[in-house]
């Protein structure tokens, strides 16, 4: 996984829960790299996943929780670093509808060896969208996440829920995102 999901995972855990929080779920979780990211780094997703687990644990927090919570600041970030991927966009769900035939060709520009999920459009009217979420990682929760953020970023409230629906050798959840 791209470095940079880990480095805005730690800011987040320190603007959220304070540095002790962070500092306790680096230090306790066993990592490949003792903790130390780079935005340019890769990373093995068991380092993710054993960070949140930790901090789960610490915090009596659920995981998919803390992982939603992530997904919805990871937005943010994303638009102020670049800001371009929202240009021509007047809609949460028309973006979230366009994220594999805009949004991920652009990111693999930047990031060629990117590992990312896909995302299969079943339907789009006026105020619903329908997507699968496809991927070898079970991060459906952080899919939810970042298309709540997308909600925030436009200033309209989503409701959004999904289903797994196949689970080998991939990862499919269906959402259904309501505006």
């Amino acid at each position: 996984m791209k470095g940079m999901v880990f480095t805005e995972l730690v800011e987040f855990i320190e603007n959220t829960f304070g540095y002790e929080a962070a500092d306790a779920m680096i230090e306790k979780s066993i990592l490949s790299t003792d903790g130390i990211f780079t935005q340019a780094g890769n990373y093995p997703f068991s380092d993710l996943l054993a960070m949140v687990i930790t901090l789960s644990q610490e915090l009596n927090v659920p995981v998919e929780t803390l992982i939603e919570a992530y997904g919805r600041h990871l937005f943010k970030r994303i638009v102020a670093l670049y800001p371009p991927i929202t240009y021509g966009f007047d809609s949460p769900l028309k973006f979230i509808a366009q994220v594999d035939t805009f949004i991920h060709p652009e990111v693999l520009k930047l990031y060629p060896d990117a590992d990312l999920p896909s995302f299969k459009l079943i339907s789009l009217v006026e105020n619903e969208l329908i997507i699968d979420y496809i991927s070898s990682k079970p991060l459906a929760p952080l899919a939810k996440g970042l298309a709540l953020g997308c909600g925030d970023f436009f200033k309209q409230d989503l409701i959004a829920t999904y289903e797994i629906i196949e689970e080998t050798p991939k990862i499919r959840a269906r959402f259904k995102i309501t505006a």
